[in-house]
């Protein structure tokens, strides 16, 4: 899977201009707040549906303008696509070849791609959220019926908390049998894959320490006996806990409060890893994020990079660089050129320079 080139208008501080890409590593060169996060951003958001900087599609728009619009054309499995993006400050229009998609939900998939920024310290440091958006993310991307259980759980569990704010108990039942199922996918699946991508951290950890990750979910003691028994386990908890839940307003027990905890060298890496290793870490998880989705699709996914040099040390960084030689189309942005064979974009203010 490769991006032939992408088209930006009106998108942060890009006015109007493309660029043509290569099939292995693109270096994006240029000094800092020249726009080089900016395209990687915008590459994401083709991926993703989503920034990986800021929550408001809004703040994609140049200042001044009223809208944005992205046009990428890369090729998958041999045949030549289009993916079309568009935001207008009201509504967001988003075209795969010549069929308009009704959601993003219908848009991940169709570019699959993996973000490593500095930000994912998160993934290591932060809450829960992260380490849950991080699982959520990678198997939407490979698995359209894991995408359809998240967004049916969400929705049964959002009707569940509002019965339980207005104590209207008579229909709950039924929200709660279609959350056990979901709840019972999701967990089940979360867990295999935290099981086959442990492997994989090894083999990608840059400073090779140890590195374990372990589900955090309270129907572990559930999961050895198949998903029906964790489903049954989702359906007792749902109905004993209700009377509780009423005076709290809210749903205590499901994949939504579940955690992934990391451990390096057999320690939490959110309290005793030092920056460096967390950085190390998050790359460990995303490139075995990476490694994960193309033993399951066959396919190479993308990788983007931001900001390389800040993000790891000297070493690190030579030893990530001589690994993306093998990893298919890669974006890189760094403040100074590589030595070692990519196709190089310089970029000043916005602006592509040959």
């Amino acid at each position: 899977m490769t991006i032939k080139n992408i088209y930006l208008r009106n998108f942060r501080n890009y006015a109007e201009t493309a660029v043509n890409f290569g099939p292995a590593v693109n270096v994006l060169v240029g000094d800092n707040a020249q726009g080089k996060t900016n395209l990687l951003e915008a590459i994401g958001l083709l991926i993703t549906g989503r920034s990986f900087r800021t929550s408001h599609l809004s703040e994609l728009i140049r200042f001044g303008e009223q809208a944005f619009y992205l046009e990428a054309l890369f090729e998958k499995n041999g045949v030549e696509q289009m993916l079309k993006f568009s935001f207008d400050g009201k509504e967001r229009k988003v075209v795969h070849n010549a069929t308009a998609l009704a959601s993003l939900s219908a848009l991940l998939g169709i570019l699959q791609g993996v973000i490593l920024s500095p930000e994912d310290r998160s993934l290591i440091k932060g809450g829960p959220q992260f380490r849950r958006h991080f699982l959520d993310l990678l198997l939407s991307q490979a698995n359209p019926l894991y995408l359809h259980h998240l967004s049916r759980y969400w929705r049964a569990l959002k009707q569940r908390n509002m019965l339980l704010k207005s104590r209207s108990l008579a229909t709950i039942a039924v929200w709660e049998e279609q959350m056990a199922i979901s709840a019972a996918f999701l967990t089940c699946r979360r867990a295999q894959t935290i099981e086959e991508i442990q492997s994989l951290c090894q083999t990608e950890t840059l400073a090779h320490e140890q590195l374990e990750l372990r589900y955090h979910s309270s129907a572990l003691a559930s999961m050895g006996e198949g998903p029906a028994a964790v489903q049954s386990y989702f359906i007792k908890q749902f109905e004993r806990l209700r009377n509780r839940e009423c005076d709290l307003r809210v749903t205590l027990t499901g994949p939504h409060r579940d955690d992934l905890n990391i451990l390096l060298q057999g320690q939490e890496a959110r309290q005793f890893a030092s920056e460096g290793q967390q950085r190390s870490c998050a790359a460990a998880l995303k490139l075995a994020q990476w490694k994960w989705l193309y033993t399951l699709t066959e396919t190479l996914p993308i990788l983007c990079i931001d900001d390389i040099g800040v993000s790891f040390d000297p070493t690190r960084e030579e030893e990530l660089y001589q690994k993306m030689q093998s990893l298919g189309q890669v974006f890189v942005t760094t403040v100074r050129p590589s030595a070692l064979p990519c196709h190089s974009i310089s970029i000043q203010g916005g602006i592509f320079v040959s």
